[in-house]
């Protein structure tokens, strides 16, 4: 009876037991892809030349004369077409000059004193007419001026200023007959100084294009517009305003923008540009300066000037003479310090051979170069080498830091 019991129980337990699942995967962390780190600059501008840093303006938009009468008249009445186009040459990070093109569309008025007099002949006083224009400007940024320059800024302002001339034709036929009842309208052909000012907003879009929207007011000889003021000397304003693209020419190094040199480029442009080879002379002469700064007395330590040789090299280089320079001029700076110089391979690396006995060498090199180009005396050095010892310093690329100085006191 128990043992039947028992049966049932076990049974009933067997049939309660849960559904085995199989454990949920852990979610993967989304991938993305990772942020380019963006190159280390140096604080002078790369060396460009002439057919360096062009860019080139492709805006149309709406000519809106403000001469004689226009005043009396909505913006809707008197804005008409226009299409410009304009070359240009980025000679700064501040400054440019571009060479600017236009075939704008104008409309005049005849003045409401003459329209009221004749209706029939001069119905709404409106007469249109066509006009060319070229200019040269001088634009400077003025984000770049309050900001710091940087070639992916997605948004810059630019102002610019600039002179040329505008020639006008096309005159409305109707032109004509209004002079018939003495109108002031003279209808050839001319051509007016002219002088004008502007804005510039530029979206970057990619490396290559810039979205424009440009804003220009400018003064005009009085006679642009067939309708001459009744004072000897005087100007017609006009304001256009467009929206269109700028293309940036690629540069001799392959990009579109105005860049500062980058670290890895700044050894082959040395000889290109004396502003390279300048600052990277100050550079090099300020780290220099700190490597010396940080040595100090500290007897049984090393130096933390040491000389480095290309593998499977013994010799010494001019960049190397500069460590060599620094270790001489410590030991004139501390007559009680006497130094080892000590000598290695890359035989426990495995780049170097210790058959090749580069280890001695590269001590006896350094040691004659001391003694020989820095007239450091023999009797404050002496030299020691190991061939399969490893270097107390990482070896960077294929550059052993061969040789590093310890310090001992004089006499000792």
């Amino acid at each position: 009876m128990i043992l039947m019991m028992l049966c049932v129980a076990m049974t009933g337990f067997a049939q309660h037991q849960k559904k085995w699942k199989a454990p949920k995967r852990p979610k993967r962390p989304k991938w993305s892809m990772p942020k380019p780190k963006s190159p280390e600059v140096l604080d002078v501008w790369r060396p460009y030349g002439v057919s360096d840093n062009w860019f080139m303006d492709y805006t149309a938009g709406v000519s809106a004369s403000m001469a004689e009468n226009a005043s009396e008249h909505l913006m809707k009445d008197i804005r008409l077409s226009l299409v410009d186009f304009a070359v240009g040459k980025q000679t700064s990070y501040l400054w440019s000059t571009r060479l600017s093109f236009g075939y704008h569309k104008q409309r005049g008025w005849a003045s409401p004193e003459a329209i009221s007099k004749a209706p029939s002949v001069f119905g709404d006083g409106g007469y249109d007419f066509k006009m060319a224009l070229g200019y040269i400007d001088e634009m400077v940024n003025l984000t770049n001026i309050f900001f710091r320059y940087n070639e992916r800024r997605w948004f810059n302002v630019q102002m610019f200023v600039g002179a040329g001339v505008n020639y006008t034709w096309g005159f409305d036929e109707k032109v004509k007959t209004w002079e018939q009842y003495e109108y002031p309208v003279d209808a050839t052909d001319k051509v007016n100084f002219a002088v004008r000012g502007g804005l510039q907003f530029l979206a970057q879009f990619s490396p290559k294009w810039d979205v424009v929207l440009q804003g220009a007011y400018t003064l005009v000889g009085d006679s642009y517009n067939g309708h001459k003021h009744s004072a000897s000397f005087a100007f017609d304003p006009y304001l256009d305003v467009s929206l269109g693209v700028r293309f940036h020419v690629m540069d001799h190094f392959g990009d579109h923008r105005y860049y500062k040199v980058r670290k890895w480029e700044a050894a082959s442009l040395r000889a290109e540009d004396t502003r390279v080879a300048k600052f990277l002379d100050n550079e090099k002469m300020r780290e220099l300066m700190e490597r010396e700064n940080r040595e100090v007395v500290a007897y049984g330590e090393l130096m933390q000037t040491h000389i480095s040789f290309y593998t499977d090299r013994t010799f010494v280089n001019d960049d190397q003479m500069e460590n060599i320079r620094i270790v001489a001029d410590f030991l004139r700076k501390h007559p009680g310090v006497n130094l080892v110089i000590k000598g290695y391979c890359g035989a426990s690396l495995k780049c170097e051979s210790p058959d090749m006995h580069l280890a001695e060498k590269r001590a006896n090199s350094v040691e004659k170069a001391l003694v020989k180009y820095y007239n450091v005396d023999p009797d404050r050095i002496e030299t020691w080498f190991d061939e399969e010892e490893k270097p107390p310093f990482p070896m960077q690329g294929e550059w052993i830091d061969g040789v590093v100085f310890q310090m001992k006191r004089r006499g000792l």
